[in-house]
């Protein structure tokens, strides 16, 4: 169960709002909106017929409800704590009521089982208040734990640097910041934690209307058709593979693209579609076949079945031994036939009128093709051969760092998708999706190789 913060996109960020029971700390400089959204918190607890608890630590109650526009109603009490003048103490506000108690009867009031909700705005503040603070971090500790028990949904905010390690022990962080941008200020806001919860990890826009905080939605995906591919975690990130559409595949030296370029031919091929492969006859029968034998067929029985066909960009004879096997019907050798374009023509030109997904390979065009010549080729592949072949489906895989930062991002402003997957330094595989017409973009996952088809799935 979950319980609304009071803003829509937030509450998805959140997969679904405040996990019931939780405690979730907003963290962020002063003026960026953390009391405003504690004050929204508070006002969905109300809507939904639930008991809340506001408490500011650097404001007069009255003040504090002015500002936030609390409303003055039984299921919800507003509080204000600071230090008791005389003798000590904490003098703790509510109402009509003001009474001076210790420190330790003050966490026992707050973490008591009369509220549904509680918000602590300025939680520092009220660690502020014990004698010590190791004492106030025993006691935000124990008030946490208290709430727990009694199954209360809690909200603290905390400036970035004073929330004396709750953010350790919360069940969520949402972090919120201000940053120029051309003269004009931006606020942010992004889910860094929540536990036990598949959240989104990407940062949005936080605005401040007359009804308080207000998330922006990020770009909405497109309703288009696609091609999904089976691999854990990646369809539902990137939709699949734009069906009729390009896909450029981003990935780097030291990162493996084919087990998401083969697990679309291999739908392609369950689907009963023809699949064009653009690489060098080694890469086919060796990374290829590999991913595709298991599933749909050795790439010998593919072509026997005329469900696979190769643009070899490098060999000029079927003597190759990788391709002495094959059908040479099958098999186009781009020397022989005078150029890649013209290559990618004739096939076109066979396999007109069917359903076809092409995967090419971009490295493997490049002893033969300038930056220049590669542009022009991808102009009258997504121009003059997707425009007249609505059953084609193109993906484009590219290695900024061979061909050229400048020539990748050419390949990626064109495309209706972009794939990007790269090795970090911390060892591990990413994979992220910065523009798709049928997912997700802005999400980042770690590639995890797995050990049955499809070979990968995303953390």
């Amino acid at each position: 169960m979950s319980c609304s913060i009071g803003d829509e996109t937030l509450d998805e960020m959140l997969a679904g709002g405040v996990p019931e029971g939780r405690t979730l700390l907003v963290r962020g400089p002063a003026g960026v909106g953390k009391s405003r959204l504690g004050a929204q918190f508070c006002r969905a607890g109300l809507a939904a017929d639930e008991t809340c608890l506001f408490v500011a630590t650097d404001q007069p109650r009255r003040v504090a409800a002015a500002d936030l526009a609390l409303p003055e109603t039984p299921g919800l009490t507003i509080a204000a704590v600071d230090p008791a003048t005389g003798e000590g103490g904490v003098r703790f506000a509510t109402g009509d009521d003001e009474s001076t108690v210790s420190f330790r009867t003050l966490i026992e009031e707050l973490s008591s089982p009369d509220w549904d909700r509680v918000v602590i705005d300025g939680v520092a503040g009220l660690a502020d208040l014990a004698a010590d603070d190791e004492a106030g971090r025993r006691g935000l500790h124990t008030m946490l734990e208290r709430l727990d028990a009694h199954a209360a949904t809690c909200l603290l905010t905390a400036m970035p640097s004073e929330h004396h390690d709750i953010d350790r022990v919360v069940g969520g962080v949402v972090d919120c910041w201000r940053t120029e941008l051309q003269g004009d200020e931006v606020r942010y806001v992004q889910v860094r934690k929540l536990r036990d919860r598949d959240h989104d990890t990407r940062r949005h826009v936080l605005g401040h209307d007359g009804d308080g905080v207000s998330v922006a939605r990020r770009e909405a995906a497109t309703a288009v058709d696609s091609f999904e591919t089976g691999i854990p975690g990646f369809d539902a990130l990137a939709g699949g593979f734009v069906r009729g559409g390009t896909t450029v595949l981003q990935h780097e030296g030291a990162t493996d693209h084919w087990p998401f370029s083969t697990a679309l031919c291999v739908r392609a091929i369950e689907a009963g579609q023809r699949v064009v492969l653009v690489t060098a006859p080694g890469r086919l029968r060796g990374r290829v076949e590999e991913l595709l034998a298991d599933r749909v067929g050795t790439v010998r029985e593919l072509m026997e079945r005329d469900r696979l066909y190769l643009i070899d960009p490098v060999s000029r004879s079927m003597d190759v031994p990788a391709l002495a096997d094959l059908p040479e019907a099958n098999v186009v050798l781009e020397e022989v036939e005078g150029g890649v374009q013209e290559a990618i023509r004739r096939l076109v030109g066979e396999l007109r009128g069917e359903d076809v997904v092409a995967v090419l390979e971009h490295a493997s065009l490049q002893h033969l093709v300038s930056a220049e010549q590669s542009r022009q080729l991808f102009y009258w592949a997504t121009g003059s051969v997707l425009e007249a072949e609505e059953g084609l489906t193109l993906a484009l895989t590219v290695d900024p760092t061979a061909s050229g930062e400048q020539l990748a991002g050419f390949f990626a402003g064109a495309a209706d998708q972009v794939v990007r997957t790269w090795r970090a330094d911390d060892g591990l595989q990413y994979l992220s999706i910065p523009r798709s017409a049928a997912g997700s973009p802005g999400y980042t996952r770690v590639v995890e190789p797995i050990a049955d088809p499809p070979y990968v799935r995303l953390r």
